[in-house]
């Protein structure tokens, strides 16, 4: 996929079942390293990054089958490698996640380059330096080669941020570690939740899920098993502002409601109706989407902090454009990521009247009425998508160049929404 050419104007409505979390298996990819006996994963998204993660499992001596089309096994038993390979890293960030398993398990691991969206600089200093807080060391010359005689539990680490990549190292570092470890400040996003709990599953002692604060008791060893991963909630979060900004009424089908809550309550500031039906979220059509002013009368904000703080990073470009769409206007803040914001002269090709205050912040002043035209997708990926999201409800056609990033994360989203009803062609 490199150019999309969207029809505008069709409502996005019917059922769907959402994307799998490409995160969650990016880390228990790794995770398996961890263990000996075969690991059965279901509900595998066939992403390029899920992909890429399987050959660099491949190439250290992972044994990888496919069960059927979203299921498989894989076992560790005969991985004999502690490096990475270099041109395979420079493909996919989510290649750091090899440090930790095989450091616990080689006492050694190098991962040369690992490159993703580029979002800006992303440092890793959380994420090293919390493994020297496990007793490695870093080489002086490749800060991404790390040796240690044996992993040791640490009762009191402090993170400086609230680093996913961070605290999912320091969790695969932990679980086999001798000792207790206690994280504070740890990431606590869904997908951080679904490796915790299969870890646990497979014998782990993580206690502490959900929260900032894990208290790992290390083991001696741990098991085979089967594990389902999770629905991606950001996934969920763009199909909702694709049915709201379309007029469609959409069913999102075992959407795991308390993963959204905190999403669904910053929709509501932009008046954007839902219903719960047990598992599923609806979201009705006849949306009257108006940006509400705060209490004071004064323009409102939608905030990006760490889960479950604030709004989630990753759905801040997707929330600029139901923003968009409605009357009124409202901030949208981030300061994670130097370029997350790189699409929205993009967006103002579309028509969409919103400002650029700084790199960090939008302002929008709706309703915007979306009209066709050819944009260009930075190499991000919730870019390309918040791209793919302002074209469904634009008046007209829609081209979007570089449009590649989006396999990345949703490998199946054009068929998904051309089933839901919009008319986009892969050119």
């Amino acid at each position: 996929m490199n150019t999309l050419k969207i029809q505008g104007g069709n409502p996005i409505g019917g059922e769907v079942k959402p994307t799998p979390n490409k995160n969650s298996v990016l880390a228990i990819i790794p995770a398996c390293v961890l263990t000996d006996k075969k690991i059965i994963l279901e509900n595998v998204p066939r992403s390029s990054s899920v992909r890429i993660m399987l050959k660099i499992y491949k190439k250290i001596g992972g044994e990888e089958r496919y069960i059927d089309k979203n299921t498989i096994e894989l076992c560790s038993k005969n991985i004999d490698s502690s490096k990475i390979d270099k041109n395979l890293a420079k493909k996919e960030r989510a290649s750091l996640m090899f440090l930790a398993p095989l450091l616990a398990r080689f006492g050694k691991a190098q991962v040369d380059s690992a490159e993703g969206c580029k979002l800006g600089a992303r440092p890793v200093d959380t994420l090293v330096k919390g493994l020297t807080n496990l007793g490695a060391k870093i080489d002086k010359n490749n800060i991404y080669k790390l040796s240690v005689k044996k992993l040791t539990g640490n009762d009191c680490i402090w993170q400086l941020e609230a680093s996913v990549t961070g605290t999912e190292n320091l969790i695969l570092g932990s679980v086999l570690a001798e000792g207790t470890t206690t994280i504070y400040n740890a990431a606590c996003e869904p997908h951080v939740q679904d490796l915790c709990n299969f870890l646990n599953s497979i014998g782990a002692k993580i206690n502490g899920v959900g929260t900032n604060k894990l208290i790992i008791e290390g083991v001696k060893d741990l098991q085979g098993g089967k594990w389902t991963i999770i629905p991606d909630h950001i996934d969920i979060g763009g199909l909702i502002v694709a049915a709201a900004i379309t007029n469609g009424n959409l069913r999102i089908k075992n959407a795991i409601p308390e993963h959204m809550e905190m999403i669904l309550k910053y929709y509501e500031k932009i008046n954007l109706n839902y219903e719960i039906e047990e598992n599923d979220i609806i979201i009705p059509s006849k949306q009257d989407l108006k940006c509400k002013s705060n209490l004071q009368g004064y323009i409102d904000k939608i905030p990006a902090y760490p889960w479950p703080v604030g709004f989630p990073v990753d759905l801040t470009p997707q929330v600029i454009v139901l923003a968009a769409k409605a009357k009124g206007s409202i901030r949208i803040m981030q300061n994670m990521y130097e370029n997350q914001f790189s699409f929205v002269n993009e967006l103002i090709k579309l028509r969409a009247n919103v400002e650029l205050g700084d790199l960090n912040k939008v302002i929008t002043f709706g309703p915007s009425k979306f009209r066709g035209t050819t944009v260009v997708s930075p190499s991000i990926i919730q870019g390309a998508h918040s791209l793919l999201l302002a074209a469904l409800a634009a008046q007209g056609t829609t081209t979007i160049e570089n449009a590649t990033p989006i396999k990345r994360r949703y490998p199946e989203l054009i068929q998904t929404l051309n089933k839901l009803g919009a008319s986009i062609e892969n050119t």
